[in-house]
């Protein structure tokens, strides 16, 4: 049995605007939802890969994470002199 994950992300937009981005790499997926709910962007049949790629990045430029599934994970990214 395989454990859902879906990595759900807080994307500060510059005239105050909060996006939610939820991104499952197991099924190869990202959405982008406005404040409403409604779908802005949905990208589909991505590898898992492709998908940690975007994630790997995301977080680094835009996002801050709103659940977190593997903190090691996340601590070993961490630089302090970024953030």
């Amino acid at each position: 049995m395989t454990r859902k994950i879906n990595n759900i992300w807080a994307w500060l937009q510059a005239k105050g605007r909060i996006l939610k981005v939820v991104s499952d790499p197991n099924k190869g997926t990202i959405k982008v939802y406005d404040e409403n709910g409604k779908i802005l962007m949905k990208k589909t049949n991505l590898t898992k890969e492709q998908v940690e790629m975007v994630e790997d990045s995301f977080l680094s430029y835009a996002a801050k994470k709103l659940n977190s599934i593997d903190m090691k994970h996340q601590r070993e990214k961490f630089d302090p002199m970024i953030a």
